[in-house]
């Protein structure tokens, strides 16, 4: 189970009340729009891990190998959901905003430290994700592991958005009041968790599309050569770091079954990945 995403929902939960309250006292639309933002990420964050709870379900008649990729479902749900919420609805609000124009209030210093307070604790759960996936190299490694990657993706355009309100306060504190500029920042927003929630929506539409592991491919066929097994490999993702293994030599292996065996051991143990099952596929 996934930290990052238990806590994102606590943290958000909170920030989302914060930025709420910004909206109320100030009118401001990129506060209104951090606000949807916010319970956006809530709201996939849940889908999350709905999708993390029933992936560990185990086989059944039906899905002889468990229900892993169901995972890469609710993720792709909750990329849809972030296009059509926290995307549409901001810009919307933003483009309707500065059409229609109207008041909006002075960002008082409670308001001022609702956001620093929002800052902090989104850099937290970010920096939690971080690590949880193990870094840059991590990022790279665990391309399969969507569900944090998606924390990552969320946390970080939330901590951008925050900034983005935090200029808008700074304008309307030395200029006072531009409603045309807070309109146009909450616009920004919008297309921003548009084009964050169409680059998830790629990852997992193509894990969901019978995609296989390259590096667990390279890594197999190198083992496999070592032992003087010339052979093509291609595997099938099951979940983050679980997938079938298909092998097909150029000629009759004897002991097929125990180099199997085998070469599932070399792969949790240089890869960290579990091969569910090898399927050899002779000429």
């Amino acid at each position: 189970m996934s930290s990052s995403v238990s806590l994102s929902i606590a943290t958000n939960s909170a920030i989302a009340v914060s930025k709420g309250f910004g909206w109320f006292v100030t009118g401001s639309p990129t506060l209104f729009a951090e606000t949807v933002h916010s319970l956006a990420d809530v709201g996939n964050q849940v889908l999350l891990k709905i999708g993390e709870v029933r992936g560990r379900r185990g086989p059944d008649l039906d899905h002889p190998f468990g229900r892993g990729q169901e995972k890469f479902f609710w993720a792709l749900v909750s990329a849809v959901s972030v296009f059509f919420i926290g995307c549409g609805i901001n810009i919307y609000h933003g483009v309707r905003a500065l059409m229609v124009g109207g008041e909006v209030g002075h960002f008082t210093p409670l308001v001022l430290g609702l956001l620093l307070f929002s800052l902090a604790l989104e850099a937290w759960t970010f920096a939690v994700a971080w690590k949880e996936i193990g870094g840059r190299q991590g990022v790279k490694d665990n391309r399969h592991d969507t569900t944090v990657i998606a924390v990552l993706l969320e946390d970080g355009v939330a901590l951008f958005g925050i900034v983005l309100t935090l200029m808008v306060a700074g304008v309307a504190y030395v200029y006072g009041p531009h409603p045309e500029f807070d309109a146009a920042v909450a616009i920004a927003v919008g297309a921003i968790l548009g084009g964050m929630a169409l680059f998830l929506a790629a990852i997992n539409r193509r894990i969901l599309i019978d995609t296989s592991d390259r590096d667990l491919d390279r890594a197999a066929g190198t083992w496999l050569a070592s032992r003087g097994i010339a052979a093509s490999v291609h595997s099938l993702v099951l979940d983050n770091d679980r997938a079938i293994v298909f092998v097909r030599p150029q000629r009759e292996i004897r002991e097929s079954r125990a180099v199997g065996s085998a070469l599932t051991a070399h792969l949790a143990e240089t890869l960290g990945k579990s091969a569910d099952a090898v399927y050899w596929e002779f000429p």
